[in-house]
């Protein structure tokens, strides 16, 4: 059996470490390369090397000095507002280098993962399926959908469409998940929308689900989401429910009261049954106690 070489680029971001988290943990996983901007902390088995997403030679060397034979690509410029302030750097970001990627991975024959976001549709025609064209109303949700475009050009690339992710980072990292988790225990006010949803997903579980997918042969586009659809103060009331907070102090506001330079989509949700369906053992499960808890 060939053994396997794993190049996980953001590897110090919330996916990406629970990625690596994920990897580590499973038997045979092969040897791993951590690509990230940051410097990484993790396993002392898990190699690494540091790489600008926007540095396009050095990308492509970097793989093909590698030589991996699964990449799972989680890097991208994400905050809606830099994204928007910042258009060149997020199409380099998001989509050349997404491009690069799949360049070289073609070139030594690996299989990548790369994954994209929820915010590629407009939010007015949910549950989206993998069938449902998409039109973002954001520029990152451009960027991102100009990067699945390229990618169905190459044969062994998969695209996995994921939606508002909760939990805990692997690092110290302070994130909006962890000053919510942090209000909530502490009796302060968070003032959510209610009339934006999401199919929310625990990190480790989408880690889990980019695993079986990089190791399997599925190519094309494929949505990976959470079980339920709720609205934002809908996922922090159950978040205060399972760490049995009683009377969480939240306040409900509008998304549409928000003075934001592009326009926030009202249902995001993602159908996540062609995944579950093949990969049942890995299917995404509701809110639990579990996700809440900081990883050891």
């Amino acid at each position: 059996m060939m053994r396997l070489r794993w190049l996980v680029t953001g590897a110090t971001g919330q996916l990406g470490g629970h990625v690596i988290r994920r990897l580590v943990r499973e038997p045979a996983a092969g040897t791993i390369l951590a690509l990230s901007r940051r410097r990484f902390d993790g396993p002392s088995n898990v190699q690494a090397a540091s790489a600008d997403l926007a540095d396009e030679q050095h990308l492509r060397s970097l793989v093909a000095d590698f030589r991996p034979t699964n990449i799972v690509h989680t890097a991208a410029m994400t905050a809606l507002n830099d994204c928007c302030a910042r258009p060149a750097d997020a199409e380099r970001v998001n989509t050349h280098a997404t491009r690069v990627l799949a360049e070289a991975a073609a070139e030594c024959g690996a299989h990548l993962v790369f994954t994209s976001t929820d915010m590629v549709f407009a939010g007015d025609a949910a549950p989206y399926r993998e069938a449902d064209s998409p039109h973002p109303l954001s520029h990152y949700g451009r960027t991102k959908a100009a990067a699945e475009g390229i990618l169905a050009g190459f044969d062994r690339a998969l695209t996995v469409r994921l939606p508002l992710m909760y939990g805990f980072a692997c690092t110290s990292r302070e994130t909006t998940f962890a000053r919510q988790i942090a209000a909530l225990r502490a009796g302060q006010p968070l003032r959510l929308f209610t009339d934006e949803y999401r199919t929310p997903l625990w990190l480790a579980d989408a880690a889990a689900a980019l695993v079986a997918l990089a190791r399997s042969d599925l190519t094309g586009l494929i949505h990976v989401s959470g079980p339920e659809r709720l609205s934002r103060i809908e996922m922090v009331q159950r978040f205060a429910r399972v760490l049995n907070i009683r009377a969480p102090r939240l306040e409900a506001a509008s998304r549409l009261s928000i003075d934001a330079a592009e326009p926030r989509p009202a249902d995001l949700s993602l159908d996540g049954a062609q995944f579950a369906a093949l990969f049942p053992n890995r299917a995404p499960r509701p809110i639990c106690r579990e996700a809440l808890v900081e990883p050891s």
